[in-house]
């Protein structure tokens, strides 16, 4: 489990890039890169250690939510239909429900 933090989080690194470690949910609509954000972006947030990544992968209308990176990989990798939510968990430092609607429509 991570340790929580409290209030906003700021830590720039050299070239104006963010340490990977200060993500820990990233949520991406995807477009005609579909397969980045389902390939190549799940290795790589996954070996950065970010907690949860959540796509809204329109073309396959459904949400894919990865979590719980270990060793460079996810461990747990779930699809959610339309009328459900996502719920992030505590431990990503915000209460909040993702309606799959509402991440693949936009509105």
């Amino acid at each position: 489990m991570r340790p929580r933090i409290d209030g906003p989080v700021r830590v720039k690194g050299r070239n104006n890039c963010y340490s990977p470690g200060v993500f820990r949910l990233i949520v991406e609509v995807t477009s005609s890169n579909w397969a980045d954000d389902l390939g190549s972006k799940v290795d790589s947030y996954a070996k950065a250690d970010v907690p949860f990544y959540v796509v809204a992968d329109r073309r396959h209308d459904e949400v894919v939510v990865c979590r719980d990176p270990r060793n460079g990989t996810y461990r747990l990798r779930t699809s959610h239909k339309r009328g459900t939510s996502i719920t992030v968990p505590e431990y990503v430092g915000v209460t909040l429900g993702l309606p799959v609607d509402l991440l693949l429509d936009g509105e």
